[in-house]
């Protein structure tokens, strides 16, 4: 950690000086950054990507924002999977590995937890979309479905808040999941089969296919795609005696159709299922071992569904769109709190708080069990009317609604505690609410060619009806409570862009973001404000040679009351505002082809996010792991937020060459740096700096594809989160820290066909 200090010493000396040197240059922009295969047909930039961005379609390069666009042809080449292989490719973008569908995203610094494992209630910060359609929960944390790559059109990540045409949760940026759409004029399709082997653990196989077919020629055609992935487990548990514990299994497919009855009317459908199932936990005891040590497993059971119907219709010189959804989650835990709960069951659990008198003892309790079943359903619908032509003055208005109903339910049993009332339930309650949104969102900009002006804005409301009933428990007298929260307010979004000439644009802009306001699940069940931060930035891009691009952004965040997570006093996570963070950083991303056939593309970025208040806790993991309850805790203005490096970059070179029998050979590598990290906001965990090095050699002729591809191949153990959980017992604190690895070395033999 001291070389990580050394360099983020050297990087802020740079940062200024970038800063600086951005200030120098009237209305700095910068315009998306694409990945390299996104462009992959031509040196540097000669036919430049046109995609929706921001809800409109634009060109890349004319984007007065940072965006990464992951094309399907770049997931392909370095053989995503899922989440945790994406978003390495993503500068700024920071993926904090949790339980089976329950990782965490922070972008640009915005994010005050990183492990799902103590998030109850809250909206996360970064927002992810499918098609445009909000993912993030809005009150009660579900999930985070990871997606299946296999199919994938693109993966967009825009960074900065997006609150304006977003809506809320797109504090630090947002991810859009797009997929490939049907062809209306030919038959094709994929199938993909891989082979992955774990380093110290086993092997798995996984299939997938996709086919397009259209039903009426030029006007109607279905596209479905199905996968079943199974990824090798490398966790041992030595509280059961199993090895190879953690494998997880997702099986789902998918539905598209496309209506095109004439040029000016389009219908899109979509439907979305995926299950993925876990039979013991990917957390490790330990900071550098692959293995956990509890008396029973710990399985998660995760599924959801999206339903989506989106019109699009031309009239004259207006572009109608209405886009209507559906979508279900739910996640079932059957977990274990034995190293929480029994190590201080036979003296005694201290809950006098909640109920006035301490529990127990319970001299035969052996192990403590963890039941949960979480579920949301949620409709939402958007209206726009936008300008059909891009002209001087283009427009974009629209309209949004959602509804998000969930229940959640958890008990937890001692078992063998034998209680003459209550036998071994020790808590059980029911929890169940409705979140809604509405809003209305506008965009204007003025394009004189060279100089582009835009602004816009979001008006909304949120509000949340909740209510608790808990059942008859050791620790919870039988009663339920109903409580509401509600908030209104205004997002606005400016931004200017300018051609300096064809090899440079610049720009700046100035944006702001909003979160839910809500009710913590904790006895009392306190509220929370929404919390709202604004996000300046500026940047350029620069194509100096048709075969080299250099993209530069600074970026300022001023935020205020960040909703943080916390514990009382008897371990309860807890929902609260403190004053005020900032984040402020650098972000380079950089693409050479200096010879035919080679491609180098590099990545930098630097972050320093901290608190701007003191922020007061009642848990400190140095000192409670150590022994001895600390009471409370105060953690100091200026500590870094956590669940971000100081310092992340990434390498990643690849070369084409002619092959035997005519096939085309592509190696390519990627090397990749995260720094250390803050674990919580309100522990003293720290998780160590790391570097991975992936590498992948395909070949390809007349459609098919065959690759070998090693990643991780040094077996960095590097942490990706740690999750700490706390409880007040009959000695004071217990407290241990789950860490989550990233995955060891995984070896892979993948065979593909596309037709």
């Amino acid at each position: 950690m001291d070389d990580d200090r050394d360099i983020g010493a050297r990087a802020r000396l740079a940062a200024r000086v970038a800063i600086v040197a951005l200030c120098t240059v009237s209305g700095a922009p910068l315009v998306a950054q694409t990945s390299g295969a996104a462009t992959d047909s031509s040196p540097a930039q000669d036919a430049p990507e046109v995609t929706v961005i921001g809800k409109r379609l634009q060109n890349l390069r004319d984007v007065a924002g940072t965006v990464n666009v992951l094309g399907a042809k770049e997931l392909t080449d370095i053989g995503a999977k899922d989440a945790e292989d994406i978003f390495k490719l993503a500068p700024g973008v920071q993926f904090n590995k949790g339980s089976a569908d329950g990782a965490m995203l922070t972008i640009r610094g915005i994010g005050t937890n990183t492990s799902s494992d103590n998030t109850s209630t809250g909206q996360l910060p970064t927002g992810i979309y499918i098609e445009d359609i909000p993912f993030t929960d809005p009150f009660q944390y579900i999930s985070t479905p990871d997606l299946a790559a296999f199919d994938l059109d693109s993966v967009k990540v825009m960074r900065g808040p997006q609150g304006a045409l977003y809506g809320s949760g797109s504090l630090g940026g947002a991810v859009n999941y797009t997929f490939k759409k049907p062809e209306l004029d030919r038959v094709g399709g994929s199938i993909l089969g891989t082979l992955d082997s774990a380093n110290g653990g086993n092997t798995r196989a996984s299939g997938y296919a996709a086919l397009t077919l259209p039903i009426i020629r030029d006007v109607l055609a279905i596209r479905v795609d199905g996968q079943y992935q199974s990824d090798p487990a490398y966790i041992d548990n030595i509280g059961t005696g199993k090895t190879n514990v953690n494998g997880r299994t997702v099986k789902g497919g998918r539905a598209l159709i496309l209506f095109k009855p004439t040029d000016n009317l389009t219908i899109d459908g979509l439907y979305i299922y995926q299950e993925s199932h876990q039979d013991d936990t990917s957390a490790s005891i330990g900071p550098d071992v692959y293995y956990y040590s509890s008396p029973r497993p710990s399985s998660y059971r995760s599924k959801f569904g999206l339903a989506k119907l989106e019109i699009n219709y031309i009239l004259g010189p207006i572009k109608l769109t209405s886009l209507t959804a559906h979508q279900t989650k739910e996640r079932n835990l059957d977990g274990d709190l034995t190293r929480l709960l029994v190590p201080d069951a036979t003296i005694g659990i201290d809950v006098s708080s909640v109920v006035g008198f301490g529990v127990g003892p319970f001299p035969n309790v052996k192990e403590a069990r963890n039941i949960e079943f979480r579920r949301s359903n949620g409709i939402s619908q958007e209206f726009r009317i936008a300008s059909a032509e891009k002209g001087v003055f283009n427009w974009l208005v629209g309209a949004f609604g959602q509804n998000v109903n969930f229940h959640r339910i958890q008990d937890v049993t001692l078992t063998g505690a034998n209680d003459p009332v209550f036998g071994d339930l020790f808590f059980d309650v029911h929890r169940d609410g409705k979140a809604e949104e509405r809003a209305l969102f506008g965009e204007v900009n003025l394009d004189f060619g060279n100089l582009e002006l835009g602004a816009g804005g979001r008006w909304f409301n949120t509000s949340v009806d909740y209510r608790t009933t808990n059942a008859q428990a050791m620790i919870s007298a039988a009663k339920s409570k109903n409580y509401h929260y509600s908030e209104s307010g205004f997002t606005p979004k400016f931004q200017v862009r300018y051609h300096l000439s064809r090899e440079a644009i610049f720009y700046a802009s100035a944006s702001k973001g909003y979160r839910f306001g809500g009710i913590s699940s904790t006895p009392g069940n306190p509220t929370y404000k929404s919390d709202n931060l604004w996000n300046y930035e500026a940047g350029v891009r620069l194509e100096p040679a048709r075969n080299f691009t250099f993209d530069l952004a600074g970026f300022y965040i001023d935020w205020k009351n960040p909703q943080v997570t916390t514990a009382d006093q008897n371990g309860f996570l807890i929902v609260s505002n403190v004053g005020s963070a900032t984040s402020k950083g650098v972000e380079i991303s950089s693409q050479w082809r200096p010879v035919a056939g080679l491609r180098l593309n590099g990545t930098f970025t630097y972050i320093d996010a901290k608190t701007g208040a003191d922020l007061q806790s009642t848990r400190n993991f140095a000192t409670d792991v150590a022994g001895g309850f600390t009471g409370n805790f105060i953690v100091p203005a200026g500590t870094r937020l956590p669940g971000t490096a100081r310092i992340q970059a990434n390498f990643e070179p690849q070369f084409e060459m002619a092959g035997p029998l005519d096939s085309r050979l592509t190696w390519s590598a990627l090397v990749n740096y995260t720094g250390s990290r803050r674990a919580q906001i309100d522990n003293d965990l720290m998780l160590p700096a790391y570097t991975t090095v992936d590498l992948r050699v395909k070949a390809a002729r007349d459609g098919w594809e065959i690759g070998l591809a090693a990643s991780n191949i040094f077996n960095s153990k590097g942490i990706s989160s740690a999750a700490y959980s706390y409880f007040t017992t009959g000695t004071g604190a217990a407290g241990y820290a789950d860490y989550y690895l990233i995955r060891p070395r995984i070896s892979s033999l993948s065979i593909r066909r596309d037709f």
